[in-house]
């Protein structure tokens, strides 16, 4: 009889959940995988027990909630843990699953807090941070806080930085912006990007790293990874976890700035590409942690198909040149391992059927990537 804990990651096609799942096969678990498209990289991955296709948690959520529970029956699943957007519609039916199962996600609440990006802003803001002058745009807000400074509008709910659009100053918000509270008007901090992914449980942190963003898919989606220490950082996931009491994966983008403060920028409560330098020690953290884990000093990983997609299009100097080659040719490749070639190769056939699908859509390949499982505040 097969005693191994059996777990079930959710959001298939990203890369983060491929490697997840194979730090969790690494470690003894075994693991089963779903998704709502029929092409996930982790689909060929040998790390998995099986692939199941659900109903998009977006497009038809009810279904999808009982696709899972399904599953989980089926398969005898003890954990779930979401790595991408379906996170959101997890949280909100959780109740629905826990009696089945362990459920790898804090309350639907919590989550939306956070994803929203002006109530995030406010929740740092009370807890003591420097964080950029930020606005709600709307008919009766008043802009003279940024005084004809440059600024930057984002949508409240969005990802990846997709729908940022930068300003010389707020009397050029174009009209087509809408001021119903869905748009905010923020700073424009100039300086690094930073990104950090923690895992925490019960306010504790179990997990964290923290990487510079070089290269990146569009404005936000970084490319490579290597851990540096920020103990700043550290301490602002550390604060927000405890104050939070927060339990899951939980992601945060800064800017730093050149007088040396990290501006928390926006959080993702979800998984994110710090997974990416952590190995099987880190599965251990789902179900039994220890103490804090880190990664290690030498780990460097890169998506470097997207790298090759989309960083040399940032390429403005010969030292920038020099950079990304280096990332190219010296970073590990996060799809490749020598017992798992699967995914490696698979990938080019599922970027290109995602690739046809944006085009049927006629959306942006990033849209694409996320548009039956993102979450917009609406009500689910």
């Amino acid at each position: 009889m097969n005693t191994r804990k059996r777990v079930l990651v959710t959001g298939a096609r990203a890369p983060v959940a491929l490697h997840l799942c194979r730090l969790m096969s690494q470690a003894g678990f075994e693991v089963y995988a779903t998704d709502c498209i029929s092409y996930p990289l982790t689909k060929v991955s040998n790390s998995i027990k099986k692939f199941i296709f659900t109903p998009s948690p977006k497009k038809d959520t009810k279904s999808f909630i009982k696709s899972l529970i399904n599953i989980i029956e089926q398969q005898k699943i003890s954990l779930i843990i979401p790595t991408s957007e379906e996170i959101f519609y997890i949280s909100r039916y959780k109740d629905q699953l826990t009696p089945f199962c362990h459920v790898f996600v804090d309350d639907f609440a919590k989550l939306n807090l956070l994803h929203n990006k002006y109530e995030f802003i406010q929740l740092v803001k009370n807890l003591g941070f420097e964080v950029p002058r930020t606005a709600l745009l709307s008919n009766h807000v008043n802009l003279d806080q940024f005084e004809d400074e440059s600024a930057l509008l984002k949508k409240v709910y969005s990802r990846f930085s997709e729908s940022i659009i930068f300003l010389q100053s707020v009397g050029q918000i174009p009209n087509h912006i809408k001021k119903g509270g869905s748009w905010l008007v923020q700073e424009k901090i100039v300086g690094k990007q930073y990104c950090s992914y923690t895992i925490a449980n019960d306010g504790k942190v179990l997990a964290h790293s923290t990487y510079k963003s070089e290269f990146t898919a569009g404005l936000g989606a970084t490319l490579s990874f290597k851990h540096e220490s920020r103990p700043d950082i550290e301490r602002f996931a550390q604060v927000v976890v405890e104050k939070l009491n927060f339990s899951g994966q939980i992601s945060f983008d800064f800017i730093i700035h050149e007088n040396g403060v990290a501006f928390p920028i926006e959080c993702n409560p979800r998984a994110t590409s710090g997974l990416h330098l952590f190995d099987k020690k880190l599965a251990y953290l789902f179900t039994d942690a220890k103490s804090i884990l880190y990664p290690r000093k030498d780990k460097k990983e890169a998506i470097k198909l997207a790298v090759f997609l989309y960083g040399w299009k940032q390429v403005k100097s010969l030292r920038q040149l020099r950079r990304l080659l280096e990332v190219f040719f010296s970073y590990k490749d996060i799809t490749f391992t020598s017992n798992d070639l699967g995914p490696y190769f698979y990938q080019l056939i599922s970027l290109y059927k995602m690739w046809k699908e944006s085009r049927r859509n006629k959306v942006s390949l990033m849209e694409q990537s996320t548009i039956d499982i993102s979450w917009d505040g609406e009500t689910i």
